[in-house]
């Protein structure tokens, strides 16, 4: 049932709804990071029969979209509000505020082109058993720095939706999380999947400090911005050693 409160809630494959307290949504947390496997499954698939037709740009761009599209844009959205706050605010306040208003300005716009662009050119730009590897394992790790953003940082906005989540984030989700990570990693990733097992966690705490000094602590958005990151870095060392 964990499972399947994750899946729904980071994807948009039909599953069935349950009530959920904020215990449910925490301990689901657990979950992300075999949430984040299923999501690959399903882009590597796609990529490797679009590969077979299309050039590798094209392939990489379908696939792109896909992510986004499975994800409903939640991770992109994060990572366009977080920049829009940090970019546009001049305090704690105002930085939250922009970050909490719907629409998309400027810097997060630069944000969501600057990610979807460097996911194409990465993709198209490595070898493509690597590049099934990446499109496997980025979510899955992806998913996994979230857990650390939500169990070592408090919230700056008691309430919020990513409160609910970080309340019942439980040093046990971490290390569920943590095992599924480390086993879907060195079975699917070879060397590059195990040195990015360090490299993650380090990035996502080091970025979940930097957006705590600016905010007061983490929100939702913030979770997104860190996922859509550490994505980006697992494309990016799969590019430069493969």
């Amino acid at each position: 049932m964990d499972f399947l409160r994750a899946l729904g809630f980071l994807t948009i494959l039909p599953c069935p709804r349950y009530e959920s307290t904020p215990e449910d949504l925490g301990r689901s947390s657990g979950w992300f990071p075999l949430a984040g496997a299923l999501l690959g499954v399903l882009l590597a698939a796609a990529h490797a029969g679009l590969a077979l037709l299309l050039p590798p740009l094209a392939a990489a761009s379908f696939a792109a979209v896909l992510w986004a599209f499975l994800t409903r844009g939640l991770h992109l959205d994060g990572l366009a509000d977080t920049f829009d706050g940090i970019g546009g605010g001049y305090c704690r306040k105002s930085r939250l505020a922009i970050m909490k208003d719907s629409r998309l300005g400027t810097f997060g716009g630069i944000a969501v082109a600057s990610a979807l662009l460097m996911k194409v050119s990465l993709l198209a730009g490595t070898e493509r058993t690597a590049a099934l590897q990446a499109l496997f394992l980025a979510p899955v790790l992806g998913r996994w720095a979230i857990l650390f953003a939500m169990r070592f940082f408090p919230s700056a906005r008691p309430g919020g939706m990513g409160d609910l989540f970080r309340k019942g984030c439980t040093n046990r989700c971490l290390y569920t999380g943590t095992a599924a990570a480390v086993l879907l990693a060195a079975a699917s990733g070879g060397m590059t999947g195990i040195m990015l097992l360090p490299l993650v966690p380090l990035f996502a705490l080091l970025f979940s400090r930097w957006l705590a000094s600016l905010l007061g602590g983490l929100t939702g958005d913030s979770y997104g911005a860190v996922c859509e990151l550490s994505e980006i870095l697992s494309l990016c060392l799969f590019a430069a050693l493969r």
